[in-house]
Formats: C-alpha cells, structure tokens, sequence
C-alpha cells in the first residue's frame, strides 16, 4: 500500500471553507451593527459631546475670571463688565461660535454653532453650508437659549437634537 504524503483535494476544499467562514465571522464582529469598529465611535462621539461642554464652559470661566480682576483692579462692579453679551461678543471674536442663518440667510436669534476646531482639533469635525444649514451627514454643536438659560446641543446628520448640558454663564468664585 501506498501512502499520499499531502492534502486530499476534499480535505483543501473544507479547510478553506473553514477559514472563509471564520474570516466572515471576524469581520462581522470588527464592522457590524455591534462591531468593535461602531463602539468605539459611539464611545468617541460621547466623549466629545462631554469634552465639548466642558471646553466652552471652561472658556466663559476664564473669561469670567479676567473680567473679576480687571473689575477688581479698577474698581468697578463685575455685573457692569461681565454681560451675557460680552460673553457671546468674546466668543464670536474668538471664533469658537458662529452666529445660526437660515435657509434665507437670516439670523437665527440666541442660537449659534460652536466651532468645535477653535476649541480643541481633536473633539470632531465641523462643517457648516453658506446658508447655514448642517452639511449631509455632518454632526454639529449647537447653543440655543431656552428659556432663561443657554442649553448645548449635539445635532446629528437628521437634524435630531441631544441635548448635552448648560453654557454655565455666572461661573461661581
């Protein structure tokens, strides 16, 4: 008798089924519904919905805290300095907001875009059409005044709004 030293062309055949079934079950785990690939960008999106936040209102601190010592050093009251609209005018100047159009290229009032590439480079992309209108697919931040407060916003690419916390606009000493 003799002995075949190799694979039978029946044995290379399921092996290879073997590992195209495996390579499917891989991708599927790294890039489906539940993939590695989709939680690590949820993940990500959330952090930079908190990160947002905290920039800017880190920013309104700052600003607060140099309009109290200038307030100080000049003998002046705080309250005379430090306005909503010295804030919002500090921020435009600054370019980490962008005053909302609509579509007919009208001001929105107590509404505006944060522009998350003046805070950090690293929190998410921004992109805003001409007529102010979010670009196809485009993710934005939002400020919009409710009520009596300045509320942040996280605007998918369906226009849906997620509410992420308040501009905190009387930061405490």
């Amino acid at each position: 008798m003799r002995k075949d030293g190799g694979f039978s062309a029946i044995a290379l055949i399921i092996t290879i089924i073997i590992i195209i079934i495996i390579a499917v079950i891989a991708i599927n785990k790294l890039i489906g519904d539940d993939g590695i690939i989709r939680q690590y960008k949820q993940e990500d999106t959330e952090y930079n919905k908190t990160e947002v936040v905290e920039k800017l209102n880190l920013i309104i601190k700052e600003k607060y805290f140099g309009d109290y010592k200038y307030a100080q050093e000049n003998k002046k009251n705080i309250d005379e300095i430090y306005t909503e609209e010295a804030v919002f005018n500090y921020l435009l100047e600054n370019n980490y907001i962008e005053e909302l159009r609509d579509i007919n290229d009208n001001l929105v009032s107590n509404e505006y875009y944060i522009k998350t590439e003046s805070l950090n480079r690293d929190i998410v992309s921004y992109e805003v059409n001409p007529n102010g209108s979010a670009g196809n697919g485009t993710k934005v931040f939002k400020i919009k005044k409710v009520d009596t407060k300045y509320m942040i916003y996280f605007v998918d690419k369906y226009g849906n709004e997620e509410e992420l916390g308040e501009l905190v606009m009387h930061p405490q000493i």
